[in-house]
């Protein structure tokens, strides 16, 4: 019999890797699994699992405000469950909202329920990068003490990759034994590569049969989109290219309008789209673009990577020093790097792939395989049970 009998699971945003957790992890314990979220995509869960779906206020990208105040209202939707959990009740928080585990902290201080962390970015140290907030900051002095308290009374802490890992460790005075890591995951039955006549909404996206270089996701602050529109700038007289940028996050209007005031007709711009079309606008792609800001390589990994890779595109990087994503491109082979700030080399990059077929094969096969053999979903959900077992969890 498990140790813990219910798991709890509490991401304000639980996208589909989380959701996919959730149903891996239901049959693991004797009362299943319960997720609490505001992500609206969550309903579409599998309700085959023993899991309870608890719907939690939505997160609100439009400003920093409405973060801040969606944020708040997270909180205080979980109350009620961790103050009233049983004590055979577990938790797995993750790092959104961003104070999630030290509110979880506090709230659970007296009742004691065993508790994982799954860092997907690390604050409070991605807002110091951005220049949002100061690490002179008393907010900022306190969050990290805080933090510190709750990774020392977590049964264990789980993040995506060893750069994050060594962060954390050095930040909270951990043991790196304390930390487990597990890249994020893609269903490779899901996102496939999908030839051109049998895609749906490529004719919707793509009238004109063009390359597709493509960014789709979280427009945020740590993504250096600003070159990425440099590059569209630069290869506007390209008549076979194609920019396709889909999503929404802080920098969205700013991508609205450069296009607007340039005058761009290579580049498309939608807001995202539903799950279910998922599919079939990563196959879309020649070449898909990911991008971390300077000082942000050792603070988060961005999962759409795995979904460019599970359909087959190359992939170029846009990302400086050692980090995560740099290595998952040069583990798989399946594409290039350059550094953020310099459109000259991302067009660059871009038009050599582009203009050599074989080595545009070859990225686009290597990102497959790489997929499959290194980041498919079901095992790495297997390595977070056996992490869930030794930390006394299952």
């Amino acid at each position: 019999m498990s140790k813990v009998k219910r798991l709890i699971m509490l991401n304000q945003m639980a996208g589909p890797l989380f959701c996919e957790l959730a149903e891996g992890l239901s049959n693991e314990f004797v009362d299943g699994v319960v997720l609490h979220t505001g992500h609206p995509d969550a309903k579409n869960i599998n309700s085959s699992g023993n899991i309870q779906l608890i719907t939690a206020p939505e997160y609100n990208r439009k400003s920093r405000l409405t973060r801040g105040l969606t944020w708040v209202r997270y909180l205080i939707s979980t109350t009620k469950l961790i103050l009233f959990s049983k004590k055979s009740d577990g938790f797995l928080l993750s790092s959104n909202p961003p104070i999630l585990g030290i509110w979880f902290w506090l709230l659970n201080f007296f009742k004691k329920n065993p508790y994982m962390v799954l860092v997907y970015d690390i604050y409070p140290d991605v807002l110091i990068e951005m220049g949002i907030v100061q690490q002179s900051n008393i907010i900022v002095k306190i969050w990290n003490w805080l933090n510190k308290k709750v990774y020392r009374d977590a049964k264990s802490i789980v993040t995506l990759g060893k750069h994050m890992a060594k962060r954390l460790s050095t930040s909270n005075d951990l043991s790196l034994s304390k930390i487990s890591i597990v890249p994020p995951w893609v269903d490779t039955d899901f996102i496939k590569p999908l030839a051109y006549e049998n895609n749906p909404l490529a004719k919707n996206f793509n009238p004109g049969g063009k390359h597709i270089v493509l960014y789709s996701g979280n427009m945020g602050v740590s993504h250096d989109i600003d070159t990425m529109l440099g590059a569209v700038k630069q290869l506007r007289k390209r008549d076979d290219i194609l920019f396709l940028f889909i999503g929404g996050g802080d920098k969205y209007q700013a991508v609205v309008d450069y296009q607007k005031s340039h005058q761009l007709d290579n580049i498309a711009i939608y807001p995202y789209q539903e799950e279910s079309d998922l599919p079939y606008t990563m196959a879309l792609a020649s070449i898909s673009l990911v991008a971390l800001d300077g000082g942000a390589q050792e603070l988060m990994i961005p999962s759409k990577v795995f979904y460019y890779m599970a359909a087959g595109s190359a992939v170029i990087g846009i990302c400086s020093g050692e980090n995560e994503l740099k290595d998952i491109i040069g583990i798989c082979d399946c594409g290039i790097c350059i550094d953020p700030g310099n459109s000259d080399k991302l067009s660059s990059a871009i038009k050599k792939v582009l203009s050599d077929n074989t080595l545009l094969d070859k990225y686009q096969h290597n990102a497959r395989l790489g997929a499959e053999k290194r980041y498919a979903k079901k095992s790495s959900i297997k390595y977070f049970v056996d992490f869930m077992m030794k930390a006394g969890m299952l």
